[in-house]
């Protein structure tokens, strides 16, 4: 009795354990942290220029094409945030040799972001808070859901010009359209961001040509090149459209507004 209630005594009066000391490897993991009011963790983050103010006292370890591995290990880290397809696998096998925890992330569709939030909540012990993101997330996603049909807008969206490259399903933005009830005329290519044809798109004939870029379409160069293909259905019917696509690149709850913004555009209103 007695050696255990001394047991119990030397168990309470131990320290609590410290919250993990995080470096985060991609800008849409530094706005899970943030988002998950766990800023105080981190202790280096990937600089892509975009940080916000309240980040500014954060070391920063380098930038996409630059990641130190050195500045990394200087912040004694205790939890490593990486991106799997975005930064270099041997940078990260390196890190675990050194005896540092390596968790890596690469969501690439809407639901893959709940199993984010929530493993990110349990590694950060923000779960509370990872519930409330997720609580509006899921119901404003379950809104703006529709079926594809067989009368669906067939859709072809448009990443960059000369070289012309677009977005398969296999990545989030395709995955996006899909839950709006529309069809990505390349949604079959293997790779995230194929790069295809002005023929193929022609053959492709979509019903609305998309462009992802931050400049009004009347004036967009992008948009004036396709009028020049009266023959397509999409020039035709004046469906030649541009939306700002930072809202869509970052895959972490505030997704579901850059989601909503694509519904309305392939014609999908929301359910209230």
């Amino acid at each position: 009795m007695r050696a255990g209630w001394l047991a119990g005594l030397l168990l309470f009066c131990l320290p609590l354990a410290a919250a993990p000391r995080v470096v985060s490897l991609a800008p849409f993991l530094t706005d899970m942290v943030v988002q998950l009011d766990a800023v105080d963790q981190l202790v280096g983050v990937l600089d892509d220029g975009q940080l916000p103010l309240e980040l500014e006292s954060v070391p920063r370890i380098g930038s996409h094409q630059s990641l130190s591995r050195e500045l990394i290990l200087a912040q004694n880290p205790d939890l490593v945030l990486a991106w799997t397809s975005g930064n270099p696998p041997e940078l990260l096998d390196t890190l675990e040799t050194w005896g540092i925890r390596v968790e890596r992330f690469d969501p690439q569709r809407l639901a893959d972001i709940t199993q984010m939030t929530r493993r990110l909540g349990v590694l950060l012990e923000r779960s509370e808070a990872a519930e409330t993101l997720l609580n509006g997330y899921e119901q404003k996603l379950q809104g703006l859901h529709r079926p594809v049909t067989n009368n669906a807008p067939r859709v072809f969206v448009q990443l960059w010009d000369e070289p012309l490259y677009t977005v398969s399903d296999n990545q989030l933005i395709g995955d996006a359209l899909r839950h709006c009830g529309a069809r990505n005329v390349f949604a079959d290519l293997p790779i995230y961001a194929p790069q295809v044809g002005f023929e193929s798109v022609l053959a492709a004939d979509p019903d609305l040509i998309l462009v992802l870029d931050d400049q009004p379409a009347a004036e967009h160069p992008w948009v004036r090149r396709w009028r020049q293909f009266p023959q397509m259905r999409a020039v035709r019917e004046e469906q030649l459209k541009v939306m700002n696509g930072d809202s869509l690149v970052r895959p972490t709850p505030q997704i579901v507004s850059g989601v909503q913004a694509l519904c309305a555009l392939v014609g999908v209103p929301e359910t209230h």
